[in-house]
């Protein structure tokens, strides 16, 4: 009766991770013109873009998620660009990644400003490892400093949290 239960058991777990595999081995996606396509792991392309992620500046709480990343490398890139390359685990659903920036400079030779990465992975419960490169546009932050400084031109030093020991400055002329 033991060996029947086991034999039982151990089936039931099989069915459940060969569903599982299969839920990693497609996916459904909806186009923007509402058209809904099957996309299968083997038809994703090594050279995809970048994801552009969003930009915000305040106190954001915990409004743009608190789940769980790697940061692996950040830099500024063709001026007014931030790459930053992250891990993750997931692979089922679309995740997020927004830049909170403070609303404060910190007055220093450069200006500073603390500025951080959130993470929503809007539930996903799936458990590949994936790394991949987030773009976000610095404009908003030039903004920023060409109205608190009235200059056209500036430097600020970003102070990413979590990120490499390598600073991070943005320099922006005329």
């Amino acid at each position: 009766m033991k060996i029947n239960n086991t034999i039982g058991l151990i089936l039931s777990l099989l069915i459940l991770f060969t569903t599982g595999c299969q839920q990693l081995q497609h996916q459904t996606k909806v186009e923007p013109d509402d058209t809904t396509v099957s996309v299968s792991v083997d038809d994703n392309i090594p050279d995809i873009e970048p994801s552009v992620g969003k930009v915000f500046i305040g106190n954001a709480g915990d409004r743009f998620g608190t789940d769980e990343f790697a940061l692996n490398t950040a830099s500024i890139i063709n001026g007014d660009t931030l790459t930053i390359n992250v891990s993750y685990g997931g692979g089922c659903e679309i995740h997020e990644m927004t830049l909170v920036v403070s609303e404060s400079f910190l007055e220093s030779f450069p200006v500073q400003l603390h500025v951080s990465l959130v993470h929503n992975a809007n539930g996903d419960t799936c458990a590949a490892w994936l790394t991949e490169d987030h773009n976000f546009d610095l404009t908003p932050i030039k903004t920023m400093y060409q109205e608190a400084y009235q200059q056209e031109a500036g430097t600020i030093i970003l102070r990413l949290k979590d990120a490499p020991d390598e600073e991070l400055i943005y320099k922006f002329e005329m």
